[in-house]
């Protein structure tokens, strides 16, 4: 049986208002992608392929890099995660949890991931006029972010998961958004959700 297959209920849709989308960065280019995207590296060394799911209170990503090539590469995965319904929320990096929270009056989300069995490498976390108006990017050409570790209002967090991927080699990198009542679900939530995709990769 899929370790995943609690946390994934095939054929679902994503709830409208909240949102966590992909993008690859490679080769001093980035790119977003859709839901249940497929795409080749413009040098055609890289193949990838986006799927998202929801279950119950997660809502779940993987992406799937097949490094076509005899060269050794080094993708940057990125999520940016968005909640309509979040007016009021604290939002900030969790070295414990190895998460971001978004902490609101009335609901807790939890971003999550891992990339061989790597967690979050880089996070900035804005308020949405910030992001707009600065953007996220301390460096494009080479992968970087703003480092932002808190912000609160209307929040935008984004974050990485990096890894070297050998020749010929093929990764599955999962990211998740857990939507909970309290903080203490949600860690929880995290925590089994961490082990399960340790043992399936």
């Amino acid at each position: 049986m899929n370790a995943l297959s609690a946390y994934i209920e095939h054929n679902s849709r994503e709830l409208p208002r909240k949102t966590l989308k992909a993008g690859l960065w490679m080769d001093e280019s980035f790119d977003w992608y859709s839901e249940e995207d497929m795409m080749s590296h413009p040098e055609g060394g890289v193949r990838t392929l986006l799927q998202s799911f929801t279950k119950q209170k997660i809502m779940y990503s993987k992406f799937t890099i097949k490094n076509t090539t005899l060269e050794v590469k080094s993708p940057k995965v990125f999520f940016q995660y968005e909640n309509a319904f979040e007016r009021q929320a604290v939002a900030f990096y969790s070295p414990h949890e190895q998460a971001i929270m978004h902490v609101a009056p009335n609901s807790v989300a939890l971003l999550g991931g891992v990339m061989k069995g790597k967690g979050i490498a880089q996070y900035c976390i804005q308020g949405k006029g910030g992001l707009y108006e600065n953007g996220c990017f301390k460096s494009l050409r080479e992968g970087l972010l703003f480092y932002s570790p808190l912000a609160k209002g209307q929040v935008t967090s984004i974050f990485t998961l990096e890894s070297e991927i050998l020749p010929l080699e093929c990764v599955e990198v999962v990211a998740w958004a857990i939507h909970a009542d309290t903080k203490e679900e949600a860690q929880f939530l995290n925590r089994e959700l961490f082990q399960a995709i340790q043992k399936e990769f």
